[in-house]
């Protein structure tokens, strides 16, 4: 992983790996801090989630999918 800092902003650069293991996470975050619980989670997240499913999840299976592969 490779970060650029500039003023308040920070630009990740990850690896394919990285980006399926960063999808993941956020996915098990979420539906972990769901369970249980009757209230719906705030819009700023699913909104952060939307944008990630959106832009990073073909990356994340493609990962999983070339690893599904290899394995007998």
């Amino acid at each position: 992983m490779k970060v650029i800092h500039h003023d308040d902003e920070h630009l990740l650069c990850l690896s394919s790996e990285e980006v399926a293991l960063l999808v993941d996470l956020c996915h098990a975050g979420l539906y972990s801090d769901l369970l249980g619980h009757d209230r719906t989670p705030p819009g700023r997240v699913m909104r952060f989630m939307g944008d990630l499913q959106h832009s990073l999840f073909s990356t994340a299976q493609g990962v999983w999918s070339r690893r599904r592969a290899k394995t007998p």
